[in-house]
């Protein structure tokens, strides 16, 4: 699993509120960016809202410090998903569809109910008093505890 989407702990959290307060210290940060800083990392979840916090507070080497390059010492390949973190990833991107095509049933049955009315009133009110006695009866079903 990618760090970014971790969960991170309250020990964490600390760790950054404890860098937020050295950065006021040391007159990086003014008192109300630091209030701030230090409400969003206590609302923080994962690592990347954490890391946000403190990554304009990075320590600079000192002046005319020269820094060797890094260099990674093996090729990093992305994991394969989990089961579990696969099904939720397919089911974020189903949610949207299952919102279309609710609202496409809704018209459908507004445009029904329309062509309805516009056809014969007596016909639309008949229909709709039998869709509130259903309505009620199943209220009447769930509050006896048939269902």
């Amino acid at each position: 699993m990618d760090r970014d989407q971790m969960r991170a702990s309250e020990s964490d959290r600390q760790v950054v509120m404890e860098r937020l307060r050295q950065a006021v210290e040391e007159g990086r940060l003014d008192v109300g960016e630091y209030q701030d800083r230090v409400d969003a990392a206590m609302s923080a979840r994962v690592y990347s809202e954490l890391d946000v916090l403190i990554s304009d507070l990075q320590q600079l080497p000192p002046p005319g410090f020269q820094e060797a390059s890094m260099e990674p010492t093996q090729v990093m390949r992305p994991q394969p998903l989990s089961k579990v973190n696969q099904q939720l990833r397919e089911e974020a991107e189903a949610g949207p569809r299952k919102w279309k095509i609710a609202g496409v049933a809704v018209a459908i049955a507004a445009a029904a109910c329309l062509v309805i009315f516009m056809l014969s009133p007596e016909l639309f009110l008949y229909i709709a008093i039998g869709v509130l006695v259903v309505l009620v009866l199943f209220v009447v079903a769930a509050f006896s505890g048939l269902f």
